[in-house]
């Protein structure tokens, strides 16, 4: 037997289980194939993240899995990518894992993708997300801290974001709690604002009609339009990777200023 393998599984052996609620919050690797863009359908191409399979983190961010609303947006993104991503610098708010930002860096064209989100434990994991993807060299892809309704820089001070014109702004379940949306509005108003020609494009799970219901009217009052995108959920029996849930109702958004 190979040293290394026998030294792990010692380790393994040796080592006591840990509770249910201790492995909750432990990280594990998860690779994601991308049937969509398989060419050789024996070996897709993939995307590995390192995530928790918990719902909600010990800090009470839910950024450290991959959902599904995410999944099926990466899934349209593929589907449309020579129109929407190819060549465009993205902006992703609310990255959690950083799916969507590694698919568009990686696999779908973008220039130049910047993976954002309001946690410093989950901006961490982003870079982590990063490397994984082999894209640790390149300048194509990087992660920071980006609060919702903090003033972005532009015009003579563009560091936020290193100067780079943003073409595309994408997100994934981050209208699910109310009191984010005032934030959130407000940063899509300052996007409008430095890039007026931006096409934002978000992705919603439907767990709660009334959550939606007021996203929509906030939008209403902000001024924004929203045209959902026909893009229905791959049955589950249909699915080759990525595999998420299809009961649960997810919609794709562009978001228009008025």
């Amino acid at each position: 037997m190979n040293d290394d393998l026998y030294e792990a599984l010692s380790l393994l052996l040796s080592s006591s289980i840990p509770s249910d609620l201790d492995a909750a919050q432990e990280q594990s690797y998860v690779t994601y194939n991308l049937s969509l863009l398989a060419k050789d359908v024996s070996k897709p191409p993939a995307i590995t993240l390192r995530e928790s399979r918990n719902l909600l983190a010990a800090s009470g961010t839910t950024g450290l899995r991959t959902w599904e609303a995410a999944l099926h947006f990466g899934n349209y993104l593929i589907t449309n990518a020579s129109i929407i991503v190819d060549g465009k610098s993205v902006l992703e708010l609310g990255a959690g894992t950083g799916y969507l930002s590694v698919l568009c860096a990686k696999h779908l064209g973008a220039s130049y993708v910047l993976a954002t989100d309001g946690s410093e434990e989950v901006v961490d994991g982003l870079h982590t997300s990063i490397y994984l993807n082999d894209m640790q060299s390149s300048s194509k892809a990087e992660a920071k801290e980006l609060k919702w309704g903090h003033p972005l820089l532009g015009g003579e001070e563009p560091e936020w974001n290193g100067g780079h014109k943003i073409d595309l702004v994408i997100g994934a379940d981050i209208t699910y709690y109310e009191s984010g949306i005032p934030a959130l509005l407000s940063t899509f108003d300052n996007v409008f604002e430095l890039y007026p020609d931006v096409k934002i494009i978000i992705a919603a799970t439907i767990r709660n009609e009334e959550t939606f219901k007021t996203f929509s009217e906030k939008c209403t009052l902000w001024g924004f339009l929203i045209d959902e995108v026909y893009f229905p959920l791959i049955d589950a029996k249909s699915q080759q990777g990525p595999f998420y849930d299809d009961k649960v109702p997810i919609k794709i958004m562009n978001i228009r200023k008025g």
